[in-house]
């Protein structure tokens, strides 16, 4: 089932219809009325309900690599009436200045830092995530530099771990392949590197729900829904007979998308599920041959 779901009435996009559904897990914007995915990779801007005035503090950031504590030394060359500052004071300022910029990044573990934490905003606007999943990305990458698994690897292998690490934590379908594909790094470095902070940081992460991976198959298959609801109905009567259990969830939402297609003569072939999924076409089959004595597809 898609979860955390916000209809907007009179929000209308592309479609005919009137009302919409926002899918803030997946990032994708459905009509109501067909399924069809009206746009994807939305941000979750979703407001806490707080507002600050100016002369109030500003909440910290985990995101920032001084957590917005760090002070700020303004251009203006004036004072706070508006006079204008001497040529000796405006020498003392320039050097404060300069030294107020070195400080914040004075070690190469600061800057990296820097540069990571920006590495994790920027995907936070491409996988279209909430803050709260940035937030612990960003946690994790302090943790790991922190415990000095950064020297020797890539920042982005490292920000690509954490990201995929955090979106698991929070339960938020996002895969290694498309943390690779947007950040432009090796999957196999990604891989290497979440394996790193699984064994060092003793991480618990949750498995990924196989209906969440189901829905996100079908969605950028643009299966109807009927397919849909198929599939789940065929998930369901595999996990009441304890057929899941320790298989991979991408490989299981694959098959079983494919079984659904063949019930409700959709013409699906693997090699379009082996693309959106990223599991192999031998994979669908043995799981397929497995599945197909407890299912029937006539």
């Amino acid at each position: 089932m898609v979860q955390k779901l916000v209809i907007h009435k009179g929000d209308v996009l592309s479609c005919h219809e009137s009302i919409v559904i926002t899918d803030f897990e997946t990032g994708e914007i459905l009509c109501q009325s067909c399924g069809r995915i009206l746009q994807q990779n939305t941000t979750d801007e979703r407001k806490d309900g707080r507002s600050f005035r100016q002369d109030e503090h500003m909440p910290t950031s985990l995101t920032l690599h001084d957590m917005g504590l760090s002070t700020i030394i303004g251009k203006s060359n004036h004072d706070f009436v508006g006079k204008q500052l001497s040529y000796e004071m405006k020498q003392s300022m320039k050097r404060m200045r300069i030294w107020d910029s070195r400080s914040q990044a004075k070690t190469s573990s600061d800057r990296n830092l820097r540069i990571a934490l920006y590495e994790i905003v920027k995907l936070k606007e491409k996988l279209g995530l909430s803050d709260a999943v940035i937030d612990r990305a960003a946690y994790l990458y302090r943790k790991a530099a922190k415990a000095q698994l950064v020297r020797g690897r890539t920042i982005k292998s490292i920000v690509g771990a954490c990201m995929y690490a955090a979106c698991r934590d929070m339960e938020t379908t996002r895969t290694i392949i498309d943390i690779s594909n947007h950040l432009q790094e090796k999957r196999k470095l990604i891989a290497k590197s979440y394996r790193i902070l699984f064994q060092n940081l003793q991480l618990t992460v949750s498995i990924t729900d196989p209906i969440n991976c189901i829905i996100k198959f079908a969605n950028n298959l643009q299966l109807p829904e009927i397919t849909k609801r198929e599939a789940i109905k065929i998930f369901d009567t595999l996990k009441e007979k304890e057929l899941i259990a320790g298989k991979n969830p991408n490989a299981v939402a694959a098959s079983v998308i494919y079984m659904a297609g063949i019930k409700t003569n959709m013409s699906i072939t693997q090699q379009e599920i082996t693309k959106i999924s990223g599991i192999t076409s031998v994979t669908i089959r043995n799981r397929l041959q497995e599945y197909k004595k407890y299912i029937e597809l006539d």
